[in-house]
């Protein structure tokens, strides 16, 4: 049986992947040579909604949950949301703005804003990002491919390498978005088909008896079951998990290189309205599959990590085991290639095209962007041999990102200090390593204990604003001269003359 599965999901990868290589291959013979990282800026509502969903949608709602929730409860649910939230306040605000600036990274943004010192440090840490999340969608892949084979967890790692290679190395930007068209309908047909089997075989078709476990065990399993997890756990634990993830995909490269495809900006401004929810049911599911095995006897012996797995390899029917092993192999796939593809972009248009070789045709910037694909393919696969629990590693690096919302949308609208910027940045990351790294210096000073989310907020934060009132700098971007005898601000007017924007 497994055998079976491991050849169904195998040949389900090799044909989507090769048809729409092949796709993609047709149209540049039609059209010519489009942007590997964009997709020739040519992506619709459904193309970029559901890449942006995927993207987002791996580890961290999969297995990262599965493990996450077995720790937090219920209150997990607010790291799911944090990325409808991002992605529908995105749509609206700073992926449609970036879109306007017609960048492909966030590096070049920050140089817009800023200048380039400030470009090369936002690109770092952007790319620390991305090698971050792609070892851990690595990491989960491994796990799913040993519950299925029970390979060892170290080779499976390493045929994940591979495989999430293959996935995004082709074509680009466009292939990933024309597989996740695909894999998003492959993942909701696994996801809810899964509980409706897990539902009908739990006493009385519904979750009373697994709520019922968890209520008679409040020393085990504290407020559990309580969306918030009790007002304490809900402001050490609920909100940060909710915060961090929130500003990293806000202002991440992950999202803004997938805004930055689309066609228009309307196309991108219909996303809010459904990629929220779509990401979040997800999630939910997840939840309600962990809890639940967590709770069945004869999976006791299973840890946090596979449990959740080996319950539904044991629970399921072997048909339907294919499509949801493809379902969970296509979702995690899709995040491993957005977050690959983004810091190989990033290396390739904010360190050696703009350092090395300004004058790039397209062809040379998409075998750029490969070999770098390849090369953080296998560091990310040296990574997740060993790495820790996913959603708390998750909340630590995506903390990293909250200076940078704050300095693009300051630098978009309010006033641009290059000297402030840089500050507010080197500040925030000074005081979160001291956190991270040596927490016995918080308790020095009463402040043990609060989570390196609300850290980094009040010290960027009040740096920037600051250091903005009693100095002077250059007004928002979109007030300025520069964008206003920019091409690209040409390019606004025209698509809002057509009502594209």
């Amino acid at each position: 049986m497994k055998i079976g599965v491991i050849i169904f999901v195998a040949l389900y990868e090799i044909i989507t992947i090769g048809i729409v290589s092949m796709l993609i291959a047709k149209r540049k013979k039609a059209v010519g040579e489009e942007s590997f990282a964009l997709g020739g800026r040519s992506l619709g509502t459904w193309a970029i909604g559901t890449t942006m969903c995927l993207t987002l949608l791996g580890s961290g709602h999969l297995t990262g949950t599965f493990e996450g929730c077995l720790t937090l409860g219920a209150t997990q649910i607010w790291h799911v949301m944090a990325n409808g939230f991002a992605m529908a306040l995105g749509a609206y605000t700073l992926y449609r703005w970036c879109r306007r600036m017609r960048i492909t990274t966030t590096g070049e943004v920050a140089s817009k804003l800023y200048g380039g010192e400030l470009a090369v440090l936002i690109a770092a840490v952007n790319i620390a990002v991305g090698w971050a999340v792609t070892s851990f969608e690595t990491q989960a892949m491994g796990i799913i491919i040993n519950s299925m084979t029970s390979i060892p967890l170290k080779l499976a790692v390493l045929i994940s390498t591979v495989i999430g290679f293959c996935y995004v190395v082709f074509g680009g930007t466009k292939q990933v978005a024309m597989l996740n068209m695909i894999n998003v309908i492959i993942l909701y047909v696994g996801m809810f088909g899964a509980l409706a089997f897990i539902l009908v075989q739990l006493p009385g078709h519904n979750f009373d008896t697994i709520a019922a476990h968890y209520a008679a065990n409040p020393d085990a399993y504290p407020n559990f079951l309580l969306f918030t997890g009790g007002k304490e756990h809900f402001l050490e634990v609920g909100i940060p998990v909710l915060i961090a993830p929130f500003f990293a995909h806000s202002a991440g490269q992950q999202t803004i290189q997938t805004a930055a495809s689309a066609q228009s900006e309307k196309a991108l401004k219909r996303v809010a309205w459904f990629v929220g929810p779509m990401n979040v049911i997800i999630g939910a599911i997840s939840i309600c599959l962990a809890m639940t095995a967590r709770t069945l006897p004869q999976f006791a012996e299973f840890d946090n990590k596979l449990v959740t797995t080996r319950m539904l390899i044991e629970l399921l029917p072997p048909w339907f085991i294919a499509i949801l092993f493809a379902a969970f192999v296509a979702a995690l796939l899709s995040s491993f290639g957005g977050f690959l593809i983004g810091p190989s972009t990033i290396i390739t248009v904010d360190f050696v095209k703009r350092f090395y070789k300004k004058d790039m045709t397209e062809k040379q910037e998409a075998n750029c962007i490969r070999l770098f694909i390849g090369i953080g393919a296998v560091v990310c696969g040296i990574m997740a041999q060993c790495l820790p629990t996913i959603v708390t590693m998750f909340t630590w690096i995506y903390s990293f990102m909250i200076p940078v919302w704050f300095l693009f949308m300051f630098g978009l609208w309010w006033k641009r200090n290059l000297k402030v910027g840089i500050t507010a940045f080197l500040l925030s990351w000074i005081v979160a390593t001291v956190w991270t790294f040596f927490p016995q210096l918080p308790n020095v000073i009463g402040l043990g204990g609060v989570h390196i989310s609300y850290v980094i907020i009040v010290v960027s934060l009040a740096v920037l604003i600051i250091g903005n009132l009693v100095t002077k700098g250059k007004p928002g971007y979109f007030k300025s001269e520069e964008w206003l005898n920019s091409e690209a601000h040409r390019i606004y007017l025209e698509e809002k003359a057509n009502g594209n924007a």
